[in-house]
């Protein structure tokens, strides 16, 4: 079978089961060799109608997950790991059902339900490869630093090919194109002030972070012909922002139940009141940017490196604040799918490193600072996006045969 122009034309073809899964891993090793690269936020920005998607989904998933599938490969022992051996086994048979999947121009259903099918598999993903990691390091196969530089290859690679598919589900529903001209997971009046409210209301629902004081203050430059809205992808950008001020949250509550069992410091009223989280937003006419600061008694320079590392986590357990959790806690709080309940239950923390591959990612940076026995500052900083410039600069990518 041939593609061209995003659809597929097939012949009668009749394989074994043997005969097939022959022929599609040589089909992953032929997709492999072309060096995928992370889709870019300007291709999904250029694909404004659920057909340009399609395509972008066609062109680009199946070199994806091929790569990704050579990636495990290369790992020393990979077969000997069962979470590494599933991940491997999911990505194939999603890259089958892509290759094996006819689509029409005219007829988007067979595509739609292949798309929802790989979502819902794909959930387990990250947490099974937090799983697969911390075995290869207790077994001394990768060392800390290898693995997570070997994460934040394949991550990297997922979190575009998960925006993708969103951006393609998002473009199907009805409605979107009324929504003051919102196109998929894209809203050109994106407004962060209103985003860092919405994540504020998140994170205190939880009931160890309610009475932890957030405000949310917004600036923008008294020179800027702009406001503060801006083009951007506001599902993404409430996930960042949950997760830095649910970290902070946590240090403010962490905080004060230490220093009810220790002797209060001079000046302390005492009464058990948790220091505020504050959120700031300002913008001007090139950049938004983010702070979240919190007086939770920063981090120390010992620990600061370890902060970026997946295998870290500085969450409490749901039993309360300050309660000890279990490993089975702490492994689902550092490796919960952020993606994995979007629009549909309340997520885990994502932790710092993946919320720094996906500001990195969305052309942003994410920087942080600490200040021992103080706290901790958390910059955002977000570049404006202009579509229509993204349109009329990038020439389409052509369709591979």
């Amino acid at each position: 079978a041939r593609r061209r122009g995003g659809c597929r034309h097939a012949a009668s073809v009749t394989l074994t089961e043997r005969r097939l899964k022959e022929f599609m891993q040589a089909e992953i090793g032929y997709f492999a060799g072309m060096s995928a690269q992370p889709v870019e936020l300007t291709h999904i920005f250029k694909a404004s109608t659920p057909e340009l998607a399609a395509e972008l989904i066609l062109r680009q998933l199946p070199i994806h997950f091929a790569t990704r599938i050579k990636h495990i490969e290369a790992l020393c022992e990979w077969g000997s790991v069962p979470e590494l051996v599933q991940v491997r086994n999911t990505l194939a048979e999603s890259f089958q059902k892509l290759r094996l999947l006819e689509t029409f121009a005219s007829n988007l259903e067979p595509l739609t339900l292949v798309i929802h099918d790989l979502r819902q598999r794909h959930k387990a993903i990250v947490p099974l490869l937090g799983v697969a990691m911390a075995d290869l390091r207790h077994r001394g196969l990768v060392s800390e630093a290898d693995g997570n530089k070997w994460l934040d290859a394949f991550l990297l690679a997922r979190i575009s090919t998960e925006m993708c598919t969103l951006h393609y589900i998002m473009m199907l529903k009805a409605g979107q194109e009324a929504q003051a001209g919102r196109r998929g997971i894209i809203d050109p009046k994106c407004n962060p002030s209103e985003i860092c409210r919405q994540a504020v209301v998140n994170v205190q629902r939880d009931p160890r972070y309610r009475t932890v004081p957030m405000p949310v203050e917004s600036f923008v430059s008294p020179s800027a012909e702009k406001g503060i809205e801006f083009s951007f992808l506001p599902q993404y950008l409430l996930m960042i922002v949950e997760e830095l001020i649910k970290n902070s949250a946590c240090a403010s509550v962490m905080r004060t139940e230490r220093d009810s069992r220790t002797s209060r410091p001079k000046g302390s009223s005492g009464s058990g009141e948790y220091p505020p989280v504050r959120v700031f937003v300002g913008a001007d006419d090139t950049q938004v940017m983010i702070e979240v600061s919190d007086k939770g008694g920063g981090i120390t320079s010992k620990n600061f490196d370890s902060i970026w590392s997946y295998s870290s986590t500085q969450a409490p357990s749901s039993g309360g604040p300050g309660a000890s959790s279990t490993a089975e806690e702490r492994l689902g709080m550092s490796w919960a799918d952020p993606l994995s309940g979007l629009g549909i239950k309340q997520r885990l923390g994502m932790g710092l490193p993946l919320t720094r591959l996906y500001t990195q990612y969305l052309g942003g940076s994410l920087e942080l600072m600490s200040i021992p026995g103080v706290g901790v500052d958390t910059f955002i900083n977000l570049k404006r996006i202009d579509p229509d410039e993204i349109r009329a600069r990038s020439p389409p990518v052509a369709a591979k045969d």
